[in-house]
């Protein structure tokens, strides 16, 4: 049986996705589509496909990186060799169970007489699917397996997808969803994050990522319910009521029954609940993580002796703690694939109770793992992990995130030591003088002890391309120089009345006026991301202003007198860097939907974005400084702007100063923190949720983040 595709929703999502800044300061270029359309429209590409092209070809795309990711996360779980433990579940008791009859969609007057089945093992997850009609709730305690259940289920349904508008199952983590946002703008939110290329816009202004949900080509796999923040699951339940698409949701048995129980339950949602692994599911499981015969041997031995010894392995505390997935497979890491005797379980001085057998498992699992040729000692390793598990979201490991989680005053520092030297340099450089090179250091000095204040901004992916966007590139080309305009129509006359200072506003309004055209015009290209004019504005505004009050200070400091040059030379100063930035604008794109997200690639695009107008801002300050002051001050002042733009302005920036030197240098993080991470990754500490890290569960990181 096949799902029905959801009902198109009246209501559209009009959520923004991640956004930068397109460059920080005077010249923040526009883009404005108005009558130079028409000068441009015969000189594009080649005629687009049709929205429902796009829209199939999207699907087909993320249906095959979902794909691989889930394939990856169950490999890097071990639960490609043996095959994994047979997870059993049944149906839910009746008071939290949706009508037979609207579970089964039957008209009025009808009966319902076929019994639901809800009932099996881990491998008939999709048959009890089909049978609910499209929408399902897997409750079950913590470390019962929910997650593993709700992915095989996702892998089970991709294999079984036979055309390209059949919705494609995706695994949606909940921890973060406020349900003071609607739901399908939290989906779309989430779908543009960790999937490229979906912020793209279509001919009525919705993104891809929202009309893949309108259209019916996701199929929501919602997992832990439980995690959504305490007070909020009556009006996330609520919420989920008033969709119509199909749906599977995870929670553990005990949220869901409050949220439910003398309310409503989930609507038309059959229920299941997972079963404690059965003692004869794990002495069939555990003795086959065994590397060698005579080691999966003593496994069935151990188990059987603890069985013999209870009346049963159910009644011992090593069976009882055994009872979840998780300690299955955090005693298959500690034992199967690490050094330990499981011998040691049966200790009943050491281990008298299922929590002290929990505890165990949960405090060597780290040093088990870290033991197989590791390059990192146990004690560092957990410190790094205690380190990143004590992060204010502990929802996971977002490499632009990490710098935020310092407090303030630390990032201030962090940043003020390089924007000191920078400074310094730069001072030095351009005055050869104690006052100047005092004077710039302490400015460089204020920008960056501010920069360190703010939060990162998210890492907008973007890719280098001008093939195909002619049309695009010529109206960028047209009318970008308005924003770099603007500095000389107000900024000569302000200079000349109150001084070089004034700069900080004419930098200011020319930047939000460049940020403002450029979210508008955007819309006009069906390749960029769906920006917020009015977000695109402040960040315009903040850039332009901070680089009006560099240039200010930086001419104060040489002595020039207010204003140098003509009107005239800085009309035409404005439009060339106007000019500068438009071209950079117009050869930036998001990165191809058919791109995997990963946290290196997202690191990796956003430095050569970071990079990129790193050299557009240096170029065209440089010619500022050129112009007014002479060639050596034009070039170091260019390079200095440059690197404070792309460290300041970016997320790869922030990611440099704090993560790669400041937290190694107090002993929170490696210094090979990419080498650290893929390697927990490797060794199954953490998995990859799109562009960031997870920890396994839920329990190791309150494990690791309690030492």
């Amino acid at each position: 049986m096949t799902v029905p595709r959801s009902e198109k929703a009246a209501d559209t999502a009009s959520h923004t996705g991640p956004a930068e800044a397109a460059g920080s300061g005077l010249a923040n270029s526009g883009i404005l589509n108005v009558s130079i359309k028409k000068l441009v429209n015969n000189a594009g590409a080649p005629a687009p496909p049709s929205w429902e092209t796009r829209l199939c070809e999207a699907a087909r795309v993320l249906a095959r990186h979902a794909q691989q990711q889930g394939e990856d996360q169950e490999l890097r779980r071990g639960l490609g060799s043996p095959p994994p433990i047979q997870v059993r579940f049944t149906a839910a008791p009746a008071d939290l169970v949706a009508q037979r009859a609207n579970i089964r969609g039957v008209k009025l007057g009808a009966t319902a007489h076929e019994p639901m089945h809800l009932h099996g093992r881990l491998d008939d997850i999709e048959d009890v699917y089909q049978r609910a009609g499209g929408r399902l709730v897997i409750l079950g305690e913590r470390g019962s397996g929910k997650s593993v259940v709700a992915q095989r289920l996702a892998l089970m349904l991709l294999a079984s997808r036979t055309a390209d508008d059949e919705p494609v199952p995706i695994v949606f983590r909940l921890h973060n969803w406020d349900p003071g946002i609607r739901m399908k703008e939290w989906l779309a939110a989430f779908l543009a994050d960790n999937y490229n290329g979906l912020d793209a816009t279509g001919p009525s202004g919705i993104r891809l990522a929202e009309a893949l949900i309108d259209e019916g080509y996701i199929l929501p796999v919602l997992d832990g319910f439980d995690e959504i923040s305490t007070g909020l699951h009556k009006s996330a339940l609520q919420q989920l009521n008033e969709t119509l698409m199909s749906l599977v949701l995870t929670s553990t048995t005990d949220a869901y029954a409050r949220t439910v129980r003398g309310d409503r339950t989930l609507a038309r949602a059959a229920v299941v609940m997972l079963e404690p692994v059965a003692p004869d599911d794990l002495l069939l499981y555990l003795p086959r993580t065994a590397q060698t015969d005579p080691a999966a041997a003593h496994w069935a031995s151990v188990l059987g002796s603890a069985a013999e010894d209870s009346g049963g392995l159910e009644h011992t505390p090593v069976g009882r703690a055994l009872s979840t997935p998780l300690m299955v497979g955090l005693a298959r890491s500690v034992y199967s694939d690490g050094p330990q005797d499981p011998t040691d379980l049966l200790d009943g001085a050491r281990f008298p109770s299922p929590s002290a057998v929990e505890d165990h498992l949960l405090e060597q699992f780290v040093p088990a793992v870290y033991e197989r040729r590791s390059p990192w000692r146990v004690q560092d390793a957990q410190r790094w992990l205690g380190h990143l598990a004590r992060q204010p979201d502990r929802s996971g490991i977002a490499w632009w995130e990490l710098a935020d989680a310092v407090p303030r005053g630390q990032r201030s520092v962090a940043f003020a030591f390089p924007s000191l030297l920078l400074g310094a340099i730069t001072g030095y450089l351009t005055f050869g003088s104690v006052t100047g090179t005092a004077g710039v250091a302490g400015v460089v000095l204020l920008l960056g002890a501010s920069t360190g204040w703010f939060r990162s901004p998210a890492p907008a992916r973007m890719a280098l391309r001008a093939s195909g966007r002619v049309r695009h590139v010529l109206t960028q080309v047209a009318i970008g120089p308005i924003g770099g305009a603007t500095v000389g129509l107000i900024g000569h006359p302000m200079v000349r009345h109150w001084g070089w200072l004034a700069l900080t506003v004419a930098g200011g309004a020319a930047g939000a006026l460049g940020g403002v055209l450029t979210g508008w015009g955007r819309r006009m290209d069906p390749e960029a991301e769906n920006r917020s004019m009015a977000r695109e504005g402040g960040k315009g505004l903040l850039g332009g202003t901070a680089g009006g009050f560099a240039v200010g200070c930086f001419s104060m400091l040489a002595g020039l007198s207010a204003p140098t040059g003509s009107y005239r030379t800085w009309l035409v100063l404005g439009v060339g860097i106007g000019l500068a930035f438009a071209l950079g604008s117009a050869v930036l794109v998001p990165t191809p939907l058919d791109t995997v997200v990963t946290p290196r690639s997202l690191l990796r695009s956003n430095r050569q974005y970071a990079l990129f107008m790193m050299s557009v801002g240096g170029a065209s300050y440089g010619l500022v400084a050129g112009t007014l002051m002479d060639p050596v001050a034009g070039l170091v002042g260019g390079a200095a702007v440059g690197v404070a733009v792309g460290i300041g302005g970016y997320a790869w920036g922030r990611w440099l100063i704090i993560v790669r030197l400041w937290l190694p240098l107090r002993g929170q993080l490696p210094w090979r923190i990419w080498a650290f991470l893929d390697d927990a990754h490797e060794r199954g500490v953490l998995r990859q949720a799109g562009a960031t890290y997870v920890f396994r569960h839920g329990r190791i990181q309150e494990a690791l983040a309690a030492e």
